[in-house]
């Protein structure tokens, strides 16, 4: 036969069990939704051309060029605020995006004005990703010679 004292404990042990169950599943209720933003890319190629030393451009981008950017985002659905997607360079920010994501990627097309070192950053419910890139003068070709490729003039 279980005592009074014993049943007492018992309950406050239940109790405690019980409480620390309904916290756990209230903080894992209440966690932010997961938007998950993933990261943000460059996928147009960068510039055909060639720079002083003889060397290729590869992995620099032309101003006046278009690119398309990739923006992957986990869960769209979850989106608690606007997906804001900016370039910063050349002494000015450029908003390139900025509204809820309707699908996992998002392809904003991204057009540097000037020569110089650039950061793509994308924003979702607070989380940020960004991605450095060089830009050099660029000249875009029409779509008919190389899909419209950007050649990047040489640098020195």
């Amino acid at each position: 036969m279980v005592g009074r004292g014993q049943r007492g404990r018992a309950r406050i042990v239940g109790g405690a069990i019980a409480f620390g169950a309904v916290v756990c599943a209230g903080v894992a209720l209440a966690a932010p939704a997961e938007a998950a933003l993933q990261g943000i890319a460059v996928d147009t190629l960068p510039g055909y051309g060639s720079s002083a030393n003889g060397s290729f451009n590869y992995g620099v981008y032309g101003a006046g060029c278009a690119y398309e950017l990739s923006v992957l985002v986990g869960d769209p659905g979850a989106a608690m605020s606007n997906l804001k997607v900016t370039s910063v360079g050349a002494g000015r920010t450029v908003t390139l995006y900025d509204r809820k994501p309707t699908s996992v990627e998002v392809t904003p097309t991204w057009r540097p004005s000037a020569p110089g070192r650039y950061v793509l950053k994308a924003t979702l419910d607070g989380v940020e990703k960004t991605r450095a890139v060089t830009v050099g003068t660029g000249v875009q070709f029409p779509d008919f010679i190389r899909n419209g490729a950007c050649f990047v003039l040489p640098t020195y």
